[in-house]
């Protein structure tokens, strides 16, 4: 479709009209973005895994897993094997991440 479109235009041309479509793609992203967290918002579901409470200021991050644990149990009570499933899976990509480092 992209070849059709400029089929007849120049390259400057060609550049205006791929630019234009970037720009409506970054909008629309932007505006769903957007939208999500004013949900999130709204439904109480924001969780901020970046914050001083989940993890340390150490360099990688190390995660306190009780705190996630507690902050998910706090928004999704009834999903407590999910989150012990996820809680287990960090912590063996943590394990992964520190015997990479090892070797």
């Amino acid at each position: 479709m992209a070849l059709l479109l400029i089929d007849n235009l120049n390259a400057a041309e060609q550049n205006l009209v791929g630019n234009w479509f970037e720009l409506v793609g970054q909008t629309i992203l932007t505006n769903a973005a957007s939208q999500t967290v004013i949900e999130s918002r709204a439904t109480g579901n924001l969780i901020n895994i970046n914050s001083k409470e989940i993890k340390c200021v150490y360099n990688p991050p190390v995660y306190d897993i009780k705190k996630i644990k507690q902050i998910i149990n706090q928004f999704y009570p009834n999903n407590k094997d999910e989150v012990d499933i996820l809680l287990k899976s960090l912590q063996e990509l943590q394990k992964k991440v520190e015997e990479l480092k090892k070797d």
